[in-house]
């Protein structure tokens, strides 16, 4: 009998739109032979079914399919077997790829014994490996086969992919893949399953090339009714949810059975008390690094009471890496066996009859771990150091997401604007429109450099959507502090609204529970309720709805409620929330994009939890009391928020302050005298003299201005947005100026001119930034009415 074979080598794709197929829908051929199918029909029965292929055909294109058929017949009748199914796995083509065929054959023989092998594939009577179907070039194979064999559930396919969510450059090759699945497996579409998905997949990948289209085949096929009792996702479907103990135990060569039982019931124990992520870290400790390892260097250990030699000999190994390198969590490895034999011990005294018999002398001792304090205070030095390195560049990589998103907008908006093969200037830059009209691919650009050398395609549609979701998380984790996992499960529902005594109604997020099990509640800024507003609309639907999704949980491997979640992109075919690792590469792309370095030049990048550290610092130093930033954070204690801050060290805080307050009560009291009428005067006059013609001065009290009011240049001015028309009337004086002073050869005047121009155009953006977030602040207020 007829088995799956072979592996994928390439995909022959039908080049067809799936919502424009026209093509009549001709009855499906009837099983009218035996039962094992047409494998096993003769030539005329198979001549006879493959005229029905052709819709009024003419005589040249009877004639091309008879003597194609009459080839591939003639071929597979040298080979022995009961069908031909069997003779062609006899032949050994189906493991060739693009050289199988009878030898020393011409390429118009070939050609027909392809074309032939087409048709047999159709009436089902050969059925190739996917490694055969993808390496062999198949025009109009895939779209036949599905006018003829099960012709309803492919119709209700091609909907399915042509309707809202598809349409898409993955829907073709999804019906194409669910047609290889059929052809191969010689199944009906409704009764093909999980595992046959699988087997697709690893053929696949076998070959080195990916699965983009399997979920959405997936997921249509679930649509029309088939992989009954499967969730609606292949994620779903692959994912196992949280093994048992005993199958996490499992994972690892435990050779003692008995070592493995006590190990099992331990966790058992322990796993009441830890979720899961912890559970995981936990039994990689004890059975694979601590259990697992003595086994590998001691063949024969079967109890827990180590040798001095062995337990020595294991806590020198647990210090480093396989590659030589010191291991980092070696303190908490000694701890978690530590606490496991300190448990052991406690408990047959508890419940002797269980636990007695596994009772052992600790091998970890208070020498073994006196270390860990100093390697903690290391650990937070290093964090400290590296957020004292990253709060002075974060100016700049916000500057360059803003940027990038502004560029990658007006990119997006000029391509859609323009025609297959157009060029068109974005910023100054040249580019041109690739694809073809009708096209269903997403818009891409061909960039053009300024001496019209061409350079690498992109996707801009990808481009601008990977700028916009990295501006949006580095603004909410810098704005809120907020840990990856709880930013990414954030919702439509988390902005809500308090109500203050006074009557103000303030914006709040509400932060769902995450590491400490604890849900709260922070205020939001204008700023960061303007960003919430923008993703807000970017994310609804038609309907003005935001959609429901479920969230993946990889720390606790469980899918979460469907929830209006706020950071939720199309990838592929599909809307999904954003997983980790993706906002992670996002922040590294843009790190090496800003060409972020440090003063020896080394490069910088930026993790989601650094936020959180420049976010704390930023906050206490900033004069936020230490217990209320630890509200903000949601620390449990204060010392884990005095982690996080890096200017300062609590213990120089306090003597800075004692010493303040020591150096006050020296001071005479004649200092703290009631101000003169002539200094009060003096005082409320320097505000008075803020007000300036381009927006207001911001100079501390009691300084000269440096610069005799030469406000252009000055850092201290504050520009006004509404001042913006005046500041343009500035710059194009000082242009004409500058004209001038270069006709007349006025250098000194050039040099002055040049140096003004560029604090004029350094107080344009400044003007532009505050009038950008005027109106987001105000688009956010009218979001959240």
């Amino acid at each position: 009998m007829a088995t799956r074979h072979g592996r994928v080598a390439r995909t022959a794709v039908s080049r067809q739109d799936p919502q424009t197929l026209e093509f009549p829908r001709t009855p499906e051929l009837a099983p009218e032979l035996v039962s094992n199918g047409r494998e096993t029909a003769t030539r005329d029965e198979l001549g006879r079914l493959a005229a029905a292929l052709l819709d009024n055909p003419t005589y040249q294109q009877k004639w091309r399919q008879d003597l194609a058929l009459a080839r591939i017949l003639e071929w597979l009748e040298t080979f022995p077997g009961e069908d031909w199914q069997e003779r062609w796995l006899l032949s050994g083509s189906d493991h060739s790829g693009h050289e199988w065929g009878p030898p020393n054959h011409t390429p118009a023989l070939r050609n027909r014994l392809t074309a032939g092998l087409g048709i047999l594939i159709v009436l089902r009577a050969v059925r190739p490996s996917y490694a055969w179907l993808s390496g062999s070039r198949l025009l109009g194979v895939y779209a036949t086969f599905r006018r003829h064999n099960q012709t309803e559930a492919f119709a209700a396919l091609e909907q399915k992919a042509a309707g809202p969510g598809g349409g898409t450059e993955y829907s073709a090759e999804a019906l194409n893949l669910l047609t290889r699945m059929a052809i191969v497996t010689g199944k009906r579409l409704r009764a093909l399953d999980l595992e046959d998905f699988e087997e697709y997949a690893i053929a696949r990948q076998d070959s080195g090339r990916t699965v983009a289209s399997l979920p959405m085949a997936y997921e249509i096929l679930h649509a029309i009714g088939g992989l009954s009792g499967l969730p609606p996702t292949l994620r779903q479907a692959r994912n196992r949810g949280q093994l048992t103990v005993a199958e996490l135990v499992d994972r690892y060569p435990i050779i003692n059975r008995a070592v493995r039982d006590v190990l099992v019931h331990y966790l058992v124990e322990r796993s009441a008390g830890l979720d899961y992520g912890s559970l995981l870290n936990h039994v990689q400790v004890l059975v694979d690094l601590f259990w697992c390892d003595l086994e590998r260097h001691h063949p024969g250990i079967s109890s827990l009471q180590l040798p001095d030699s062995v337990a020595q000999d294991w806590k020198k190994r647990i210090r480093t890496l396989p590659n030589g390198k010191p291991r980092r969590t070696a303190h908490t490895a000694l701890f978690t066996v530590r606490a496991f034999y300190l448990d052991l011990l406690q408990w047959s005294l508890e419940d002797p009859a269980r636990w007695a018999q596994w009772a052992a002398p600790c091998p970890i001792g208070q020498a073994d771990i006196r270390g860990y304090v100093k390697e903690t205070r290391q650990r937070q030095a290093r964090m400290q150091q590296r957020t004292r390195t990253l709060i002075p560049v974060l100016p700049q990589l916000i500057t360059v997401a803003e940027d990038q998103l502004g560029r990658a907008g007006r990119l997006l908006t000029a391509v859609r604007e323009a025609e297959p093969g157009e060029e068109f200037v974005v910023d100054e830059l040249r580019y041109r429109r690739t694809g073809r009209a009708g096209s269903k691919w997403r818009p891409t650009a061909l960039f053009v450099t300024p001496l019209d050398e061409p350079g690498p395609r992109f996707d801009a549609e990808r481009w601008e959507d990977n700028a916009f979701w990295t501006w949006a998380a580095i603004e909410v984790l810098r704005r809120t502090g907020a840990r990856i996992e709880e930013m990414l499960e954030l919702t439509h529902v988390s902005l809500r609204q308090y109500q203050a005594p006074t009557g103000e109604m303030v914006p709040l997020l509400q932060i769902s529970p995450s590491k400490t099990d604890r849900e709260r509640v922070i205020p939001a800024d204008p700023d960061l309720v303007a960003v919430l507003a923008r993703i807000i609309r970017r994310i609804k639907n038609d309907d003005g709805k935001v959609p429901l999704l479920q969230r993946y949980d990889t720390y606790e491997r469980l899918f979460g409620p469907p929830l209006p979640h706020l950071f939720q992109r199309r990838t592929h075919h599909r809307l999904q929330v954003l997983p980790p690792g993706r906002i992670r590469e996002l922040l590294t792309d843009l790190a090496r994009q800003a060409d972020l370095t440090d003063v020896d030049g080394t490069a910088l990048t930026f993790t989601p939890h650094d936020f959180r550290r420049v976010f704390s610092t930023e906050t206490v130093n900033g004069g936020l009391p230490i217990h209320i930033a630890a509200k903000v954070l949601g620390h449990l204690d204060l010392n884990t928020t005095q982690g996080y801050v890096a200017v300062y060290p609590e213990e120089v805080i306090s003597h800075y302050r004692q010493f303040v307050d020591q150096r006050r009560a020296r001071r005479p009291s004649e200092e703290y005298r009631e101000p003169t009428d002539t200094e009060w005067k003096e005082f409320r006059d320097h505000f008075s003299l803020r007000k300036v013609a381009l927006g207001s001065c911001e100079r501390p009290y009691g300084t000269p201005c440096q610069h005799e009011h030469a406000c252009v240049r000055c850092p201290m001015l504050r520009m006004s947005p509404k001042q913006l028309p005046r500041l343009l009337e500035i710059e194009r004086n000082a242009h004409e100026r500058l004209e001038e002073a270069h006709r007349m050869q006025w250098l000194g005047e050039v040099s002055a001119l040049k140096e003004s121009l560029r604090h004029i155009a350094s107080k344009r953006r400044q003007a532009e930034r505050l009038s950008h977030q005027s109106d987001q602040g105000d688009a956010g207020a009218h979001a959240l009415s």
